[in-house]
């Protein structure tokens, strides 16, 4: 069972890494921007919407990675007080609410992916890019998400119920 969860892990970090190079580019992207826009009165009209669809791909692909890390926002005033026991605990039946939403969001997005790529559907602006590779980071970060929301539930259970770590 280790073993599932490690790769599960190294699954998310993957991810995570890999998704992190996208950041420079948006960077690179903005400081274009706004060269072409106040230096030479000549805004692009690609800069934008590219931004936002890696910026959005960064943001959906990165939960995983963010959630091993324990770094996705939580309401800490009463959790912070709690003991490590007690922590694991509300979390394990948080789980269960996570899991129908990353769930549902799996199931959904993915048909609402797949209806994209039958029609190609593209953004209508004056770039017109494809936006069903997009709208796949959808289900798959969702599905990263889940799998990472498994392992974590694994190990909170294991805690909360033998009250260490296995």
């Amino acid at each position: 069972m280790m073993k599932i969860l490690k790769l599960i892990d190294n699954i998310s970090i993957w991810s995570g890494n890999i998704v992190s190079a996208v950041n420079p580019i948006v960077m690179v992207f903005v400081i274009y921007e706004i060269v072409m826009r106040f230096v030479f009165n000549a805004p692009t009209i690609w800069a934008n919407e590219a931004t936002v669809y890696l910026s959005a791909i960064g943001y959906l692909l990165g939960g995983a990675y963010s959630l091993y890390y324990k770094a996705h926002v939580r309401v800490d005033i009463l959790y912070l007080r709690f003991s490590p026991r007690t922590k694991a605990t509300l979390d394990v039946i948080t789980f269960f609410f996570a899991f129908v939403y990353m769930g549902s969001l799996v199931w959904v997005g993915s048909t609402y992916a797949w209806d994209s790529v039958k029609v190609l559907e593209k953004t209508g602006s004056p770039w017109n890019p494809p936006i069903y590779p997009l709208k796949f980071a959808i289900p798959l970060g969702a599905g990263l998400l889940l799998l990472q929301s498994v392992a974590n539930f694994v190990r909170d259970l294991t805690f909360a119920v033998k009250g260490k770590e296995s």
